[in-house]
C-alpha cells in the first residue's frame, strides 16, 4: 500500500470518529433535553446517523485499523436504540451477534 493510500485511510478513520462522536454528542444533548418531542427527534437522528456509519464500516472488509471504531458505533449505537426502546429487544441481541461474528473473522 502506498504512502498516500494509508493517509487517505487514516484521514478516513479520522473523519469517521469525529462523526461518531457528534452524534453521540447529540444524543447526550437529546437525553438532557427537556422538550419530549424534540429529545425523541435529536434520539432518533443520532440513532439514523450511527446506522449510516455503521453500515458504511461494515460495508468495507473487515480490517484490524478499522475494528476499534467498528466496536465503538456497534456499542453507541446498541446503547441509543436500546434507549430509545427502552428496553433490549431480539433485533439488539442479533446486531451485537452480527458485528462480534464479523470481528471474529479477522
Amino acid at each position: 500500500m502506498s504512502r498516500q493510500t494509508t493517509s487517505v485511510g487514516s484521514s478516513c478513520l479520522e473523519l469517521w470518529r469525529e462523526k461518531n462522536d457528534r452524534l453521540v454528542r447529540q444524543a447526550k444533548v437529546a437525553q438532557n433535553s427537556g422538550l419530549t418531542l424534540r429529545r425523541q427527534q435529536l434520539a432518533q437522528d443520532a440513532l439514523e446517523g450511527l446506522r449510516g456509519l455503521l453500515h458504511s464500516l461494515q460495508g468495507l472488509p473487515a480490517a484490524v485499523p478499522v475494528l476499534p471504531l467498528e466496536l465503538t458505533v456497534i456499542c453507541n449505537f446498541i446503547i441509543l436504540r436500546a434507549s430509545l426502546a427502552q428496553g433490549f429487544t431480539e433485533d439488539q441481541a442479533q446486531d451485537i451477534q452480527r458485528g462480534l461474528e464479523r470481528e471474529w473473522s479477522l
